[in-house]
């Protein structure tokens, strides 16, 4: 057991001292890593000791140095207190910052943020445009949310032929690209919404 715990020690001092001696190219995606690591326990198979306050240091370096998914991370853990003081506001920048550099997963949590104003003034249009960026990105998560808003009317007029749509593209997505955003897990629902829209309209005409 000892022993465990020193080749984990030496795996983690490892990264530390990539992500401050690497090459100023590397060190945004090795502090990421380490960041990923703390934050879920694992490193490409050791298991390491979960700490969300180193996690978020490591995340927030590869964060300033421009790694988007390390930008999205942050985010989530400023969203969720993870680590660090819980804090809408810093929430909302880092999402912000992935958003822009088209990471879809940050575009969908600030789309649901606008949506239900949980953090941030509710916004429809910034919601709608939020979630049509993940949804063309290939997120099937945002194709469904979509075609529910335009079938039930969330925030904009209800519009069958929209939310079918919607639904026709997360089902794509999921088809097409199942080992993305976690798309397979959404497969059987987008396909079950698509076929039952699809015949609600057919019998309506």
């Amino acid at each position: 057991m000892n022993a465990v715990r020193r080749r984990l020690g030496y795996v983690a001092l490892f990264l530390v001292c990539a992500a401050v001696l690497a090459p100023a190219l590397w060190r945004d995606k090795i502090a990421f890593e380490l960041g990923y690591a703390y934050a879920h326990g694992h490193f490409h198979g050791w298991t390491l000791a979960r700490d969300d306050a180193r996690a978020a240091t490591w995340l927030r370096r590869a964060a300033q140095a421009g790694h988007a998914r390390a930008q999205y991370l942050l985010g989530l853990s400023y969203s969720r207190g993870w680590g660090v003081v819980q804090d809408d506001a810093q929430a909302e920048h880092w999402f912000n910052q992935a958003a822009s550099q088209a990471y879809a997963p940050a575009c969908y949590h600030l789309a649901w943020m606008a949506h239900k104003g949980d953090g941030v003034a509710r916004d429809a249009a910034r919601a709608q445009r939020l979630m049509a960026q993940a949804a063309g990105l290939g997120m099937s998560a945002a194709g469904l949310a979509l075609g529910r808003f335009h079938e039930l009317g969330e925030g904009v007029a209800k519009d069958p032929a929209a939310a079918l749509h919607w639904y026709t593209l997360a089902a794509d997505s999921s088809r097409l690209h199942p080992d993305r955003f976690d798309n397979a897990r959404f497969a059987d629902r987008a396909v079950a919404a698509r076929d039952r829209l699809r015949a609600q309209i057919a019998g309506a005409r």
